[in-house]
């Protein structure tokens, strides 16, 4: 099945990928809906066994304990290790698949999750089989991991995803292709929260205000000075987003606190915007205040790199010369979880369908993007399998470095 053929299986497989979609759209999984979300692990447990996968549920570490990851491997007789990324977790609250239920006009496809990335799972369910009769498609091992965490940050997922990525020769992320499902991922930016905290000394709002020191009005200040630490050009981006100081009227506050999101494409500038606000901090409103800041790393920067570029280009290569298609590069606006695979394994990003209106009611999945994007993924899994994309079994070292 090569070629038009190929295509053409592609596109006979959209009604039965929607009706998987709708299935999985139609349960809630909520990345906060615990019930939710093992009720849908249970499922994806039963539809890729289905498949012949091997299938784990891995408990999510703290601070996610509750959540339940699933692992689906495949064995044949190849020698490519190839990983899929998925996740099933969506940013919907419990109910929402009730009050919105799948729905699809021939053109576009709604539905809580449908685009990011449930249709991408139902993709992945039936690129399987297409994958047994794909001559050259043979593999030693192919796992499918579907990350129950990912909308909240992947923190109980990440050190199972590098451990999997360890054993693997490529990963593959099934996350969106661009509005028009035209594009492919080569970067995504690292994210930090910084917490600003500000001590001040409370006293009587009406009695004796002189005698306090307004922990609010000094993070106010604060934010003020920093509001100039982003850099576009460089897609460094830091913001403030929730901040709180006082309990009671009628007390001058002696606490105040601000958590300021950054986003960063260069790793260096988690260095140069941690130490730029600790120089800024110091010019105070009040010479009594104390204002001190930390930060956590939470997501690492990834991509735009060689290995990332070259495999993007085979690609786009392939895109343009067997679809006509014309990938160009997407750069994400945050990090996920190739984020982890890519610091232990060559990884690309950006395999699954079209999206529009991504984490909105109004999101949606252009059905037209379906066919080629699974055409691709196919094509790229046949590839790898011949040992055309990357090199096969690393050794454990090269794996490790």
């Amino acid at each position: 099945m090569e070629g038009n053929a190929l295509l053409l299986a592609c596109e006979r497989a959209v009604p039965e990928i929607l009706g998987l979609s709708q299935r999985l759209v139609n349960m809630d999984s909520g990345t906060d809906d615990l019930p939710g979300l093992r009720r849908k692990a249970e499922l994806l447990s039963d539809l890729f066994t289905e498949q012949g996968g091997s299938v784990r549920l891995l408990e999510a570490a703290e601070p996610r304990k509750g959540k339940w990851n699933l692992e689906a491997v495949f064995h044949g007789t190849g020698r490519a290790r190839i990983l899929i990324l998925t996740h099933y977790d969506t940013v919907f609250p419990a109910g929402e698949a009730a009050r919105r239920p799948f729905s699809c006009d021939g053109e576009k496809a709604f539905g809580p999750g449908v685009a990011d990335m449930q249709t991408s799972i139902a993709m992945v369910l039936r690129a399987l089989p297409m994958m047994r009769e794909l001559e050259g498609c043979d593999y030693d091992t192919l796992t499918v991991f579907c990350n129950a965490d990912e909308e909240s940050g992947s923190l109980g997922s990440r050190d199972q995803i590098r451990a999997l990525a360890r054993k693997h020769d490529i990963a593959l992320n099934m996350e969106l292709s661009g509005a028009e499902g035209n594009l492919i991922t080569v970067s995504g930016r690292g994210m930090a929260n910084g917490r600003l905290r500000v001590r001040g000394r409370a006293a009587h709002s009406a009695a004796e205000p002189p005698a306090g020191v307004n922990a609010g009005l000094e993070l106010a200040h604060q934010l003020l000075q920093l509001r100039f630490l982003s850099r576009p050009q460089i897609r460094t981006a830091v913001n403030a987003t929730v901040g709180s100081f006082g309990s009671r009227p009628n007390v001058i506050p002696d606490t105040a606190e601000a958590v300021l999101n950054i986003r960063v494409a260069d790793a260096a500038e988690f260095s140069r915007v941690e130490n730029d606000i600790r120089a800024i901090i110091r010019n105070r409103l009040f010479a009594e205040s104390e204002v001190s800041f930390d930060m956590d790393i939470a997501i690492m920067p990834y991509g735009n790199n060689p290995v990332t570029l070259e495999l993007a280009d085979r690609v786009r290569t392939m895109a343009r010369a067997e679809l006509g298609m014309e990938l160009g590069y997407r750069h994400a606006i945050g990090g996920n979880d190739t984020s982890f695979s890519a610091e232990c394994c060559p990884s690309l990003d950006g395999f699954g369908p079209g999206c529009v209106a991504m984490h909105t009611a109004e999101e949606y999945l252009p059905v037209r993007t379906v066919a080629p994007r699974l055409y691709l993924l196919l094509r790229m899994v046949q590839e790898v399998c011949r040992g055309g994309m990357v090199p096969l079994n690393r050794s454990s070292e090269e794996a490790e470095a």
